[in-house]
């Protein structure tokens, strides 16, 4: 009967918890880019939330314009919105979910100087990852465009340069939790992993790379992310490996 109790105490607990959290809801496209990661540190920290896109909500494009904190001067996304309030800057929001998120007892944002320190460089570093595509987006010629994607991630192609410093920087420290960082930088290079929403990465882009791989697997096996992708459409990239 001690574990009966301890069982609904529980419960009680998390209900009381959930209970006086405030009311999430996320803005973005229904790709993974750049709000995937929120979703996933979401998922990591058991912290309901709304996943608010075009495909589930036909009046997103009025609602974005009209929360947008930096309408009409801009209007990218992702936005979220904390109890109504809304908040913009990817990385900025990441931050604070990874303060507030925790994993298995850990916050998903490290409190030691240094973890924190070795998370924002995973996180900056798919940033620089990241950087070569976004001119790709302008090439309005499909065959050029699709020539451009494939030539920035060949080996010695300028995203091909960062795939190689972040594989050996795994190498040398791979994480033994995730954080934010893990997370962020697994779903900006899992970008690249064949079937993906970006047109012209060759099957083969992350082949060379044993140590992203390794991540992969690791990230893509943590219980929540299974029950996650078992669920989410599109997304197959982000399961295991056969």
């Amino acid at each position: 009967w001690l574990k009966k109790l301890h069982s609904v105490l529980r419960d009680l607990h998390n209900v009381r918890q959930f209970a006086a959290m405030p009311e999430y809801e996320l803005f973005y496209w229904p790709i993974t880019g750049l709000g995937e990661p929120l979703r996933l540190v979401f998922v990591l920290g058991g912290i309901p939330f709304k996943d608010t896109t075009p495909a589930n909500d036909p009046s997103f494009q009025d609602r974005k314009t009209a929360i947008h904190p930096y309408a009409p001067e801009a209007g990218g996304l992702p936005v979220l919105t904390i109890d109504g309030k809304p908040f913009a800057q990817s990385r900025a929001i990441l931050r604070y979910l990874g303060r507030i998120c925790s994993y298995e007892g850990a916050p998903l944002y490290p409190s030691d100087p240094i973890e924190q320190l070795e998370c924002d460089e995973m996180i900056e570093t798919a940033e620089d990852l990241r950087a070569p595509l976004l001119s790709t987006f302008g090439i309005q010629d499909e065959a050029e465009k699709l020539a451009a994607r494939a030539a920035l991630v060949a080996e010695d192609g300028k995203m091909g340069k960062w795939l190689k410093i972040i594989d050996r920087m795994l190498g040398q420290k791979f994480p033994t939790k995730p954080t934010i960082g893990s997370v962020y930088l697994w779903s900006l290079v899992t970008m690249l992993r064949q079937p993906t929403f970006l047109e012209g990465i060759p099957a083969d882009a992350l082949a060379p790379y044993a140590n992203i791989a390794k991540l992969h697997q690791y990230m893509s096996q943590l219980p929540p992310i299974v029950e996650y992708y078992a669920k989410a459409e599109k997304r197959d990239n982000f399961k295991p490996l056969p």
